[in-house]
């Protein structure tokens, strides 16, 4: 009822107001839509262009700072295997010859020299061993490292790096480095430890890697550890801290705390074998930024057709609408009776033929009122009194019921069952607007149907009609055997002799299965490959192919069909069909929600 009622509310509408609001409905709001898509499209692709780029530098700097943490691990590791160093590190000076020592010497400081000078962001070494030798290179530095030097000998050889830390240097003031504390074990006794290297990297260095993957402008990038403690960052005040605005998922977009507040996009590095994570955390407001030119040429686009389609629809109006209106107001007075009706013509297209045929209409009408409309109205009143007297097919049934009984009366018994037979045909072809039947009422309306042919053949016709007591009840579609037979017996037994047509009904492979074999001459070629898929339709194949059109449309992929030629020769044409036990199975097989497809072919 409420639906009922919009529509009428939009058909009182006046034309002008309805082309008004097809264009809001139609042209305005889907505009405006695409336009939002769009504009929510370019973001994510500028987005994700972004990310990518930036994700890329990541993983570049990544790979530098891993290969420049690897360097420093790798000499520690030469130190271990070298026998001047390890000399160093586990003789007193004293018990070292002059000579021995000066070459020891030598080599550390070849070896230490080398490094400081192919890697410009190691600031200074310092290797100090059991015996109580020690040694520093490069810068000389002030700074307690006694934290980082006992966790280093806790961990009994591994690699410590420490945080971002600050040392006073004798050469440039105070500075931040970042340091590899590892204690050097015995090569003949892994598990005895003979000294200490530390070796420390310029934080400027390594900040300024960092400042290749991503500019300041559209975030902050730092370091932190596994626990999530800070091990650098702009701000030296959260250095061995906690981050405060660290999300450990992988990467999301996330609002909350940040250096700045709002939100920001999250990626996540792993830094080697270190522990260490390389954090970048990226502003989306400064990405959404270089999405604004953009966004402002694709607004200007979306207002340009908006202005377009409102000249569109003044057009419209001026040389459709006005027109029409025109049109209307001259109709309502020829309506009220005003013969001087006429519409202005201002346009030679369809619109002002529409005028002139609307003219010519008021002038003919205006001639013929009286000489001709009331002689046709008289004419046409008969002509539909005549229509009216039609034969109706319940008169003609009980028309024959009553020859049938006034034939037993006269105990013509012969015509009386000629006349059962028609009665019954006619009374199944009176249920054809019926969709569904048993297979019980189908067979004794073909049953009918043959005994009328047997009847006019005599000997020609012998027929069989024969169903398995288990399917008789089975709800089937209505006509759908009887023009099999009748087409077995215009087109297979028309030149024979003797005619033979035998129908069966029977249940097989959990299907209702129904053959109509005949002994006439077979289907033709290209009837046989017109049915099965291939070929024009001849027109003997019409009765076939609606047969199967319709089994198709309701039965789907469960219906099969199958021609072929029984063992004696002639015809045989078999059905498979699901089987059914009561309407109510029918009905919800004619509305399953799934498609039909093609019905299959094969036995």
């Amino acid at each position: 009822m409420r639906k009922r009622k919009r529509s009428r509310w939009l058909a009182r509408l006046s034309l002008k107001w309805k082309s008004y609001i097809l264009f809001a409905v139609f042209v305005t709001l889907p505009t405006l839509w695409l336009g939002q898509v769009v504009l929510q499209q370019l973001s994510g692709i500028l987005r994700e262009q972004f990310m990518a780029s930036t994700e890329r530098n990541l993983d570049v700097i990544v790979m530098n700072l891993t290969d420049k943490m690897k360097a420093v691990e790798d000499m520690s590791d030469y130190m271990t295997y070298s026998r001047d160093f390890r000399t160093f590190m586990m003789s007193p000076p004293d018990q070292i010859s002059p000579e021995e020592n000066d070459r020891i010497q030598d080599s550390i400081m070849g070896f230490a020299t080398f490094q400081l000078m192919s890697k410009g962001y190691i600031k200074s070494i310092s290797i100090e061993g059991i015996g109580g030798g020690r040694v520093d290179f490069g810068e000389p530095v002030l700074s307690d490292e006694t934290d980082w030097r006992e966790k280093a000998r806790s961990k009994r050889g591994e690699a410590v790096w420490s945080d971002s830390y600050l040392i006073y240097s004798g050469w440039n003031e105070s500075k931040r480095v970042l340091s590899m504390f590892r204690v050097i074990n015995s090569y003949d006794d892994p598990e005895r430890p003979i000294g200490l290297v530390t070796v420390r990297m310029d934080e400027g260095a390594v900040s300024a890697l960092l400042e290749t993957g991503m500019g300041k402008q559209y975030g902050h990038i730092f370091i932190v550890r596994g626990d999530g403690t800070v091990v650098l960052h702009d701000d030296k005040r959260v250095i061995g801290s906690s981050n405060p605005w660290l999300d450990r998922t992988e990467a999301s977009f996330y609002s909350g705390k940040g250096p700045n507040a709002g939100s920001y996009l999250q990626i996540i590095r792993e830094v080697g074998a270190t522990g260490w994570q390389l954090i970048a955390l990226i502003d989306r407001a400064r990405i959404e930024s270089h999405a604004q030119g953009i966004k402002a040429s694709i607004l200007l686009i979306l207002g340009v057709m908006v202005l377009l389609g409102l000249a569109a629809l003044f057009g419209f109006h001026w040389t459709i609408i006005r027109p029409i209106l025109e049109l209307k107001k001259q109709t309502m007075r020829l309506e009220g009776g005003d013969f001087q009706a006429r519409v202005a013509i201002r346009s030679g297209d369809e619109i002002g033929s529409l005028g002139r045929q609307f003219n010519r209409m008021v002038r003919t009408i205006r001639r013929l009122i009286d000489t001709k409309y009331v002689l046709e109205i008289r004419q046409r009143e008969s002509e539909l009194k005549l229509l009216q007297s039609q034969i109706d097919p319940h008169f003609l049934y009980n028309t024959l019921d009553m020859i049938r009984w006034t034939a037993r009366l006269e105990q013509a018994g012969q015509t009386s069952q000629l006349i059962e037979a028609l009665s019954r045909f006619f009374r199944n072809s009176l249920r054809k607007d019926r969709m569904w039947t048993t297979l019980q009422d189908e067979l004794e309306f073909v049953r009918s149907y043959l005994e009328l042919q047997k009847r006019r053949l005599g000997d020609g016709l012998s027929f069989t009609v024969l169903a398995d007591a288990r399917v008789n009840h089975c709800v089937m579609l209505t006509q759908i055997i009887q023009p099999l037979v009748e087409n077995s017996l215009k087109h297979g037994l028309a030149r024979r002799k003797q005619g033979v047509i035998a129908v069966r009904c029977y249940e097989s492979g959990g299907g209702l299965r129904i053959d109509v074999l005949d002994n006439g001459s077979g289907f033709a070629p290209e009837l046989a490959g017109f049915l099965m898929g291939a070929g024009s339709q001849p027109a003997q194949g019409l009765a076939l192919h609606n047969i199967m059109e319709r089994l198709r449309i309701v039965f789907g992929e469960s219906v099969g069909f199958e021609i072929g030629e029984p063992p004696g020769g002639g015809a045989r044409v078999s059905l498979r069909l699901p089987l059914l036990y009561n309407s109510e199975q029918a009905v919800r097989l004619l509305h399953r929600k799934d498609q039909p497809g093609k019905a299959g072919i094969g036995p």
